[in-house]
């Protein structure tokens, strides 16, 4: 397909756009010590712009001290400047155009506050430090403009200091900048002049806005919502950006939404808004194929489409869909373990991405080896997946020996549950992807000390997974008791009354796949109901488990099954008094005892014989789909 409409180019001001695709703003952690970019974050873009991305925005930058938390960039002297000049240059030389968001984050970045920070609020600001904090803008919009920048964005949006004064449930000011909407806008409406005073007549200014300011006790009304972008193109603003979201409700997974929430989730609410506006719109909201994305340009209900996630996961995305290789794209599943979990995560250097391990590693590229080496793969699951396609791009000889009838391993069986089928679909794409590019595999051939003789290779790379252990759980043998496994294998299909024991990452998708499917369903976990899914994710159980009339019960440890019960006891917190309890039902599901696969024969059987050996995903220990791909991403890296 052709994509006319998404491929048109685009004018704003004296910006020309190639096409109407966006890189929004995200925060990626490669900022270094607050005031230098690196090469990593500078081919982080070159990348993006290289495939053919019409305009970069880097990720919001401190325009002063207070709120400038350790992961962000600044901009508010010449070092920043200087820095932030070798990025544009090399954006432009690659053939990109970049544009920066100018940001003050409220109380939004306290988590990640130092020393040198100050909270600044609407209700702990002076007057005359918000004439200070308007002046910053003024100032940062002038600095990037120095810094080579083609495009400023004022992030007004996702409770940061903006929105704090735009929304009525943040902001409790009287005097001249609170209560009326006239007031609460003043603030912005300043910033906006300011902004807009220190850039060049021919320099587009987007700014970043809410479509919907909810699930607050009170929020903007979309009257409101309309009248400020209005009024704010009035003062020399361009291009709306309309996102979704806030850190004060669960609207907070509208800003990085999860695989709960479908594809295109946001388009309708942001053509509300762009029906009662006069300037363009750029829409966002998990759009992450170019069908969708030319629909969205095609029909007048976007005017530039911001595709983030889904450049994450494949820097290459604009290129394979313009050349009409859509097969080709590494797509985003939503999972958010790498994008998001990161950002929140103060021992991760900067973001990742499940289906992508080498994002923010861009520039370390895939260097061809001098000395080919034949690489036995044992396990086609995600880490052994990985490692064989590193290992071939690099010019090694992997090849996969897989104990199963099929490749992706326990990726495959994540995308039965309800609401993943991306993750079925992204399963189907890497065993695929194995094929295209020649890797030699064999299936049904679990690697023993005898295939390793047999084969003779110069590495093994031991990718054998997890497996169930049943838990030391007394009638857990007894009739109508099953494994996760089976149940996600199609193998059983409990229904009636059935009782979910351990509602963790697995066991919270098991109990909604049968509540999907009928079952009444009590899911028992002696922590927490969720505990090892991310934060978005625990934010979505309350309302699903509500929908499907799934019963939790956290702190429940089984003590033994009998047929048609669980015994089960709870410990209180506070008085550690333990009281005990059965629950009837018709079935059991298990889901937990996943441990390590035992590989320590062959790692024995190699270092006798002076093979070099490496054990790597839930071979190692057993976790989570975003560190099996790291770790095989790493293993191919190794290699000389």
């Amino acid at each position: 397909m052709g994509y006319e409409a998404l491929f048109s180019p685009f004018k704003v001001r004296g910006l020309e756009l190639k096409n109407r695709i966006i890189l929004p703003g995200m925060n990626t952690k490669m900022t270094k010590n607050k005031h230098d970019v690196g090469d990593d974050m500078i081919a982080y873009h070159v990348a993006r712009a290289k495939a053919g991305c019409a305009l970069n925005i880097f990720e919001c930058v401190a325009l002063c001290p207070a709120p400038h938390a350790y992961m962000y960039m600044g901009l508010y002297n010449d070092h920043h400047v200087r820095q932030l000049r070798r990025l544009t240059d090399a954006v432009h030389e690659a053939g990109g155009k970049m544009g920066i968001q100018l940001w003050h984050g409220g109380f939004s970045p306290q988590l990640f506050f130092d020393e040198t920070n100050t909270l600044e609020t609407p209700d702990t600001l002076s007057a005359g430090r918000i004439h200070e904090i308007v002046e910053e803008f003024g100032r940062g919009a002038r600095l990037a403009v120095q810094a080579g920048f083609d495009a400023v964005e004022f992030h007004a949006a996702h409770s940061y200091l903006p929105h704090e004064f735009l929304s009525p449930g943040m902001n409790r000011r009287t005097d001249e900048y609170g209560g009326s909407f006239e007031n609460r806008c003043r603030f912005c409406f300043e910033v906006i002049s300011a902004v807009r005073s220190n850039i060049p007549e021919d320099m587009p200014f987007f700014m970043r806005v809410g479509c919907i300011d909810e699930l607050m006790e009170q929020n903007m009304t979309e009257e409101e919502i309309v009248e400020f972008i209005n009024r704010s193109a009035d003062l020399g603003v361009d291009v709306a950006d309309i996102s979704r979201g806030n850190a004060m409700s669960f609207a907070t997974v509208y800003e990085v939404p999860p695989f709960n929430l479908p594809h295109g989730f946001n388009i309708e609410n942001i053509y509300n808004i762009k029906k009662q506006i006069k300037i363009p719109v750029v829409g966002v909201g998990r759009i992450n194929t170019g069908e969708m994305a030319n629909q969205v340009i095609e029909d007048g209900k976007f005017d530039l489409v911001a595709i983030g996630r889904a450049q994450l996961a494949d820097p290459e995305w604009v290129t394979k869909v313009r050349e009409g290789r859509e097969e080709l794209i590494r797509h985003c599943i939503g999972c958010d373990q790498g994008c998001y979990d990161a950002v929140i995560d103060p021992k991760m250097k900067h973001i990742t991405c499940t289906r992508n391990p080498m994002l923010c590693l861009e520039y370390k590229g895939l260097p061809k080896t001098a000395a080919p080496e034949k690489v036995m793969i044992a396990g086609g699951g995600m880490a052994g997946l990985f490692a064989a396609e590193v290992l071939k791009k690099r010019g090694h000889e992997p090849v996969i020996f897989e104990a199963s009838d099929r490749l992706a391993g326990q990726f495959t069986l994540a995308g039965v549950s309800p609401m993943k089928q991306d993750w079925a679909a992204a399963a189907k794409w890497e065993a695929e992807e194995i094929g295209r590019l020649g890797i030699e595999f064999h299936l049904n051939t679990p690697v023993t000390p005898k295939l390793i003789e047999q084969f003779a290779p110069d590495r093994v790379i031991i990718a054998t997974g997890s497996e169930y252990t049943a838990p030391a759980i007394p009638g857990i043998d007894g009739p109508n008791v099953y494994t996760q496994y089976e149940v996600l294998r199609g193998e059983a299909s409990p229904a009636g009354h059935v009782a979910v024991i351990g509602c963790g990452l697995v066991g919270a998708e098991v109990a909604e796949l049968l509540a999907s499917r009928g079952a009444q369903v009590t899911a028992l976990e002696k922590k927490g109901v969720g505990t090892g899914l991310n934060m978005l994710r625990r934010m979505f159980l309350n309302p699903e488990f509500k929908y499907y009339k799934i019963a939790k019960m956290s702190g429940a440890l089984v003590t033994s099954l009998e047929p048609g019960m669980v015994n089960y006891e709870i410990t209180d917190r506070k008085t550690k008094e333990v009281s005990r309890g059965t629950l009837k039902c018709d079935a059991a599901v298990i889901c937990t005892g996943i441990t390590a696969r035992p590989c320590g024969e062959l790692k024995e059987t190699c270092e006798a014989a002076g093979i070099p050996v490496q054990v790597i995903g839930d071979a190692l220990a057993a976790r989570d789909a975003r560190t099996a791909s790291r770790e095989g991403y790493e293993a191919g890296m190794a290699l000389q």
